[in-house]
């Protein structure tokens, strides 16, 4: 069974994978050493793991965009799932932020000159775009859609 799906989910999901892997590719570079430019413009700073990570969400978006071009049931689980994998870690660098902020007040010797936005990262404004999209589309993708074959069944 197959399913055509429309601009909008397409359009979200390539938008999504190509964000998440030049984003990702960015980290990497500048944990590497090699100055682009963009690191103080972008928030981005040179962290190798952080940039595989978000590489990994974006191979999932582009999983599911390539899926779904296919008419692929299932691509839109791997939507799906950059979507959860995305707003996950939109969470922990918000936590990772709200952190620095608080030790910042309780020891502020440690954080002379330090602003918040020093903690500030790609994965944030990121996880904002699959939050609008989930909220956006939160009726026209649906998990009734995906077929499941159990083996033996």
């Amino acid at each position: 069974m197959t399913r055509s799906y429309g601009n909008k989910e397409i359009t979200f999901a390539a938008l999504a994978g190509v964000l998440y892997a030049f984003f990702g590719l960015l980290h990497i570079v500048e944990g590497l050493g090699i100055d682009t430019g963009m690191a103080g413009l972008l928030f981005i700073p040179g962290d190798i793991l952080g940039g595989f990570c978000l590489l990994v969400i974006g191979a999932v978006f582009l999983n599911g965009l390539r899926e779904m071009l296919q008419g692929i049931n299932a691509g839109v689980s791997f939507v799906y799932v950059g979507i959860l994998m995305s707003l996950i870690f939109m969470a922990v660098y918000l936590l990772i932020m709200g952190g620095n902020l608080l030790d910042s007040f309780l020891v502020p010797d440690d954080y002379e000159g330090w602003s918040v936005m020093e903690s500030f990262r790609p994965g944030i404004y990121l996880g904002l775009l699959s939050l609008i999209g989930i909220l956006y589309w939160k009726d026209s993708f649906s998990s009734n859609e995906v077929l499941v074959f159990l083996e033996g069944a």
